[in-house]
């Protein structure tokens, strides 16, 4: 099987594919022959060694590293004992040991779900990262309530577009930011309210906000203080906010990993499944040494709307 690895951090020239076994799976493990998985902003910024302030020194990589952690599939054996999946199942999630390989081999019991058969596995590849970071943004540390009021950062962004639905399936006015160009993109994801960063300071219009969940980072984080509501909210997935900033303005403000557990995942496949989650495919990538540097590039170059993702079947 092919397998697309790191050598060391920097550009994605740092990519490099080898062949090596189907690996071999133990007593309560699936292997899943892969359909799609995504690139995600940590494949990114972990490829370009940019973790190391926020990840935890157990889970940095150590190369030959294998990036991804998304990802879609069949299962095509089982552990002898293995209750819950049968050979032929489809199943989506996550996986820490990287996805940018033709077969994993995952635990039962791990970030793994199975979904109807009958749906299409390619934009699932991108469903888990996105949707449980912002499912712990908004549902796990947020706990939003019905007529809050959510200002999201980045809404056309995978995180963004993910958290937007959350919010208005759980009953809250959403204010995004972003371009005049994703406009009805976003109101179709369900935003009742669009600021255009490139005209106008979100910070002069905004106000009375009770939850921001930011995206982007930098200076728009540290201009969210002055919108937010005494004993209001932020949770970021860009970057640690500023602790004495959130004291002065008397506010919750946490940098924030995805909820990875199972039933977050139940949670997420059935809202999907009933159709209250929607992926937007921004471009389909093959599973190609060039196609997965290609995506890096467009990755990093932007703009993203909704996912990347990257099929294996050619």
């Amino acid at each position: 099987m092919r397998k697309i690895l790191m050598r060391d951090y920097g550009s994605e020239d740092v990519l490099f594919e080898v062949n090596e076994n189907i690996p071999s799976i133990t007593a309560n493990q699936l292997l899943i022959k892969m359909v799609a998985t995504s690139v995600n902003h940590i494949d990114v910024v972990m490829r370009k060694g940019g973790m190391q302030a926020t990840m935890p020194p157990e889970l940095q990589p150590k190369f030959p590293h294998l990036l991804g952690q998304d990802f879609s599939g069949i299962v095509t054996q089982i552990g002898e004992t293995v209750t819950k999946f049968q050979v032929g199942d489809y199943v989506t999630g996550v996986t820490l040991t990287g996805t940018y390989s033709e077969y994993i081999a995952v635990d039962e019991s791990s970030f793994v779900a199975k979904v109807p058969s009958d749906i299409d596995l390619v934009p699932l590849g991108g469903l888990g990262v996105v949707t449980c970071t912002a499912w712990s943004a908004v549902i796990g540390h947020g706990q939003v309530k019905p007529n809050q009021r959510v200002l999201i950062h980045g809404g056309a962004g995978g995180v963004g577009s993910m958290a937007i639905q959350l919010a208005k399936n759980a009953g809250v006015y959403v204010i995004t930011t972003a371009t005049e160009s994703n406009k009805d993109f976003l109101k179709e994801l369900g935003a009742d309210e669009i600021v255009d960063y490139t005209t106008v300071n979100f910070e002069e219009v905004l106000q009375d906000i009770d939850l921001v969940i930011d995206t982007i980072g930098g200076t728009t984080q540290e201009k969210s203080y002055r919108v937010m509501k005494p004993a209001g909210k932020m949770f970021s997935t860009a970057g640690v906010p500023d602790q004495k900033k959130a004291v002065e303005y008397g506010v919750e403000a946490q940098f924030i990993r995805g909820d990875i557990r199972p039933e977050t995942l139940h949670s997420i496949v059935s809202l999907y499944t009933d159709k209250k989650l929607k992926i937007h495919v921004d471009k389909i990538y093959h599973f190609t040494l060039d196609d997965i540097k290609n995506s890096h590039k467009d990755f990093e170059n932007g703009p993203n709307r909704g996912k990347r993702i990257i099929s294996f079947s050619m």
